[in-house]
């Protein structure tokens, strides 16, 4: 009886491509779809956030004028983080996608290549 072979991963590199295409379609178009905010939409968002921080605040607790513009810097901060966040998150979730389609193609291209010049 003889050993058995090692075994072959045949599938592997078509599951990393077929992976790495559907993963860079989802990526690619979040991406693409990430709104561009001007200055003018980053004023209307702080605001309207400001307005609805005051008023979970009620009226006793209202800040000073001082405070009210550091609690509207420290808004726009907080809005500008998470669009940064989620322009990284597409970014780097398209960076991954396109990175496994290329190593599977470049296997699947490699398997090839060596099934017909052994």
């Amino acid at each position: 009886m003889t050993p058995n072979p090692k075994p072959r991963l045949q599938a592997l590199p078509i599951i990393a491509l077929t992976v790495g295409l559907g993963l860079s379609a989802y990526y690619g178009e979040k991406w693409y779809l990430l709104p561009q905010y001007g200055e003018q939409d980053l004023r209307a968002s702080v605001e309207l956030n400001l307005a609805l921080d005051l008023e979970r605040r009620g009226p006793a607790l209202q800040p000073s004028p001082e405070d009210r513009e550091r609690l509207r810097q420290q808004i726009r901060q907080e809005i500008e983080a998470d669009i940064a966040r989620e322009r990284k998150e597409a970014t780097q979730g398209l960076i991954s996608a396109l990175l496994m389609l290329l190593f599977g193609g470049g296997y699947v291209g490699y398997v090839l290549t060596k099934k017909r010049h052994p």
